[in-house]
């Protein structure tokens, strides 16, 4: 093994995202395509990961969206997406609301740390207010799972933004998923894998190798659904497998076979963060990607290789 390239390689949170980094670092698909990669640790949010990238403390690293772009925008990084991967977000409401329309003159639990959950419960609020669901108020709660639960069963909130696994348990006590984010084109679409600018261009076979081995990675999650639930019970510590069976089957059946980073979703989400953030006013979402390493793959048809 002496002939591995040794990078480091993070995560956000331990939600679903990580789940195809995950997939593939257990899998050893790194180490097939040349690369000795430590377990990804969780770098704590994707402020984390872009700090993590910018010091290089890692060359690779899965999150979503709202913070690179701010970061970028603000001069404060630069990073760009390589990869999409999976960000399935829902509008969930507390037992009792059964539909988006009860929710007018309602309150929506907020983290507002400015990650993807937080930009996206203004987002939701400014559609629903736009098609006459008005006056949903944002309220502030404490991050985390269980927060989020007692949040909505106590009625201090009616509504919160969530994603399995952790939206899984709010479900199982009576919570209804209202929306869908995939109706606005925003799941699978708001996160991937990212890497600072200057590394990928110093380092570009680096980069192939990482890419070749995740896409590689999502083929298994996809198609391998017993390792991929070990796998996510074991790096997001679920006691209980039926939750990560569950979100395995949430996830699974609208991931992409050439994961691209989506950029008419990351121009939607730059779009809307213009309406608070002066520097994303005009911004090209494709300045913030790149998509090379992903059009080689499909090119020298080596995801056909994989199969369905």
């Amino acid at each position: 093994m002496a002939d591995l390239i040794k990078i480091n390689a993070g995560f956000a949170t331990i939600g679903q995202g990580a789940g195809p980094m995950m997939v593939t670092w257990k899998a050893g698909l790194f180490q097939k395509h040349g690369l000795d990669v430590a377990r990804p640790p969780v770098m704590g949010g994707a402020k984390g990961v872009v700090r993590g990238l910018m010091s290089g403390e890692i060359q690779f690293g899965n999150l979503a969206a709202p913070a690179p772009l701010r970061a970028n925008l603000k001069g404060e990084a630069d990073v760009v997406f390589l990869t999409g991967g999976i960000n399935q977000q829902f509008l969930i409401g507390r037992p009792g609301i059964a539909s988006r329309q009860e929710l007018a003159g309602k309150k929506i639990g907020t983290v507002a740390d400015g990650g993807i959950g937080d930009v996206l419960v203004k987002f939701v609020s400014a559609q629903l207010a736009s098609a006459g669901i008005k006056d949903l108020r944002a309220v502030p709660i404490a991050h985390g799972a269980q927060a989020e639960l007692e949040a909505l069963l106590s009625g201090k909130v009616d509504a919160v933004v969530g994603t399995p696994p952790e939206c899984i348990d709010t479900i199982r006590h009576g919570c209804k998923y209202l929306i869908d984010f995939a109706e606005y084109g925003l799941n699978y679409a708001l996160g991937g894998i990212a890497g600072r600018r200057d590394y990928i261009e110093k380092n570009p076979e680096i980069t192939r190798k990482f890419v070749k081995a995740y896409v590689e990675g999502m083929h298994r999650y996809r198609t391998d659904r017993e390792f991929t639930v070990d796998v996510q019970a074991d790096y997001s510590g679920i006691a209980d497998r039926t939750i990560a069976e569950e979100t395995y089957d949430l996830t699974q059946p609208g991931m992409p076979r050439a994961p691209y980073p989506v950029v008419a979703s990351l121009q939607t989400l730059l779009d809307f963060m213009a309406l608070e953030l002066p520097e994303a006013k005009g911004a090209d979402a494709r300045r913030f990607v790149d998509d090379r390493f992903i059009r080689e793959l499909e090119a020298n048809k080596f995801i056909d290789s994989l199969g369905r």
